[in-house]
């Protein structure tokens, strides 16, 4: 998927790390610049020259994402705000709301947004499982 990614327009490239930057705002997440610019340089995206404004309102979010006409790039854009939400291993109530009021309000169907957030929980399960491995009978 980093190659998806890659091929980005600089556009959706910059909105990708908008609707990144608005998840880690949600609740009790800081703000992490440390993790945009990671993902900015996962990405290819020159930050010192484009930089980002943190998007504060979710309905300029909404509005902005709903303007991107490939369905896979906004379902990227969902999937990879869920896995950043979901990064804690813990996903909070305002969380799952906003991303799901976000993923619905762009286009994207109800069931589908379901379907992430049931498989994001499954790694999280899974990385649970692993963990239980490692500790127990110590």
């Amino acid at each position: 998927m980093p190659e998806f990614k890659s091929n980005l327009s600089k556009d959706q490239k910059k909105l990708y790390l908008q609707a990144l930057s608005y998840v880690l705002s949600i609740g009790e997440n800081p703000v992490n610049d440390k993790y945009i610019i990671d993902q900015a340089n996962d990405i290819d995206f020159d930050l010192d020259n484009n930089p980002i404004a943190k998007v504060k309102n979710i309905d300029k979010l909404i509005k902005e994402l709903k303007a991107i006409s490939d369905l896979r790039i906004k379902r990227l854009i969902l999937r990879e705000m869920i896995l950043l939400a979901i990064s804690d291993h813990e996903l909070q109530d305002t969380e799952i709301e906003t991303i799901f009021i976000i993923g619905s309000q762009i286009g994207i169907a109800d069931e589908k947004i379901n379907d992430f957030f049931l498989w994001a929980a499954k790694g999280l399960e899974w990385q649970i499982e692993g963990s239980k491995l490692v500790e127990e009978d110590i």
